[in-house]
C-alpha cells in the first residue's frame, strides 16, 4: 500500500493527487491519500481528510512507501514509522504554499539519506516503485536533547549544586 499525506495546509495540492491517481491506476496498488483541507478529490485512490495521529501512524506502519509533502510534521511522522518515503514539496508557483520553504526541508531529507525528494512528477512513479530504504537508526533530536539535559542535571547534582 502507498500512503500519501498532504498535511493540514488550507491550500490544495492537485499535482500530487492527480499523479497518485495515475500511479494507482497503472500499478493497481492500493493507495490511500490524506487530503486535509484540499478541494481536489482523488478518482482512483481511497482518501480521507483527517484522522487521529495514532490512526495515521498505524496506517503509515502498514504502508510499503509513504509519499508526503515536505511539511516537517509529515516528515517526522514518516521517520517515526520507519517506512521508506518520498517527499514532494509544495511549491509557491503552483499556489500550493505561501513560500518555497518546503524545498529546504525536502533537500535536507534527501541530503541526510532519509528519503527521496521528487520535484518532477514524471519521476514519482519510479520513486514509489524504488524508494530509498528507511533509515534504520533515526532518533528524534528531542531524545538527544533530553538525554543531554539529564546528563547535565546528574552532573550538577553529583557536585552538590542543586
Amino acid at each position: 500500500m502507498i500512503y500519501v499525506t498532504l498535511g493540514t495546509m488550507f491550500l490544495d495540492f492537485p499535482r500530487l493527487i492527480r499523479k497518485m491517481d495515475e500511479i494507482a491506476l497503472s500499478t493497481g496498488e492500493k493507495t490511500v491519500i490524506q487530503i486535509g483541507l484540499g478541494q481536489t478529490r482523488p478518482e482512483t485512490c481511497e482518501f480521507f481528510d483527517f484522522k487521529s495521529r495514532d490512526e495515521i501512524l498505524r496506517i503509515q506502519r502498514e504502508a510499503r512507501v509513504i509519499v508526503c509533502h515536505a511539511g516537517i510534521g509529515s516528515v517526522l511522522d514518516a521517520l517515526e514509522a520507519r517506512r521508506p518515503f518520498v517527499v514532494v514539496p509544495r511549491l509557491k508557483k503552483y499556489n500550493e504554499h505561501m513560500s518555497d520553504h518546503q524545498l529546504d526541508i525536502a533537500e535536507a531529507v534527501q541530503r541526510r539519506g532519509w528519503g527521496r525528494m521528487v520535484m518532477d512528477m514524471a519521476l514519482l512513479a519510479e520513486a514509489c516503485a524504488n524508494p530509498t530504504p528507511a533509515p534504520p537508526s533515526y532518533r528524534p533530536a528531542e531524545a538527544r536533547l533530553v538525554a543531554a539535559l539529564r546528563d547535565d542535571i546528574e552532573r550538577v547534582m553529583a557536585l552538590g549544586r542543586l
